[in-house]
């Protein structure tokens, strides 16, 4: 798990967030927007950014993820045997504003995988 600042900038320009800890750079998108989709200021604009960018801080590294292929690949045999324990983790992330966040045996499932 490292700790990693992401941001994405919305229509008029304004650079929006925040902190998550994650193991991934898709696991640290998917945190990150659960926490955008969560506050007011940021969440009608977080499902029309093009992308979110994600900085790593133990290895000093930015990512680019685009919202369009993280959703894809997320979708990406979500019905059939090809879908992963990792990925259903990582779509409830998504969902932690509905759902409420992992439960602790989720969260340790979806790091172990």
């Amino acid at each position: 798990m490292c700790r990693c600042t992401v941001r994405f900038s919305d229509r008029n320009g304004f650079e929006h967030s925040t902190e998550v800890q994650a193991a991934s750079v898709y696991e640290a998108a998917c945190r990150a927007w659960s926490n955008f989709k969560s506050v007011e200021e940021s969440a009608e604009e977080s499902y029309k950014t093009k992308e979110f960018v994600v900085e790593v801080h133990q290895d000093p590294n930015v990512f680019n993820v685009e919202l369009e292929k993280l959703l894809e690949w997320l979708d990406r045999g979500r019905r059939g045997h090809h879908d992963t324990p990792r990925k259903k983790w990582l779509r409830r992330l998504l969902d932690a504003s509905i759902w409420g966040p992992p439960t602790e045996e989720e969260e340790a499932r979806g790091r172990s995988k």
